[in-house]
């Protein structure tokens, strides 16, 4: 993962809408309201965090802070890059922000294809799996005490 940054943005820096393409094309391809799918509830008050390089978001997270509690949803990564160490860098860092932050622990909604990857992380599953509300694509709560 040579040359690439991690940054903090807001949405209204120029690498938001580059984030916003990745999750659109990830998360939600051929959705009609796919930019209402992205503009939640979390979005606009949300933590951004790309990786990029020279102005190429090749992946983002997205972090809100709730009761105490860290909530990471929306991390992607474009799929030329995947399988490179950069989500486990994204996941790493936006970790480190709560835990600077005092959060006592870290939540996420993993797809069942990742539930593996954030298990290296150390979270656990909470409850049993479920259908994403936004796209039916079944989901796992998992969660990471941190302090």
């Amino acid at each position: 993962m040579k040359n690439f940054k991690l940054n903090y943005i807001t949405t209204e820096d120029p690498l938001y809408q580059k984030a916003v393409a990745i999750r659109k094309e990830l998360f939600f391809k051929n959705m009609d309201n796919s930019s209402e799918l992205i503009n939640d509830a979390y979005e606009k008050e949300g933590i951004h965090l790309v990786c990029s390089n020279d102005y190429k978001v090749i992946g983002t997270g997205r972090l809100n802070i709730e009761d105490n509690t860290s909530i990471i949803s929306q991390m992607a990564i474009d799929s030329n890059f995947q399988k490179q160490g950069i989500g486990a860098k994204i996941l790493k860092e936006l970790i480190k922000y709560g835990v600077d932050k005092g959060l006592s622990k870290t939540v996420l909604s993993a797809r069942e294809t990742a539930i593996g990857f954030y298990r290296k992380f150390n979270f656990k599953p909470i409850g049993s799996l479920y259908p994403s509300l936004k796209t039916g694509i079944i989901h796992q709560k998992m969660e990471l005490k941190v302090l």
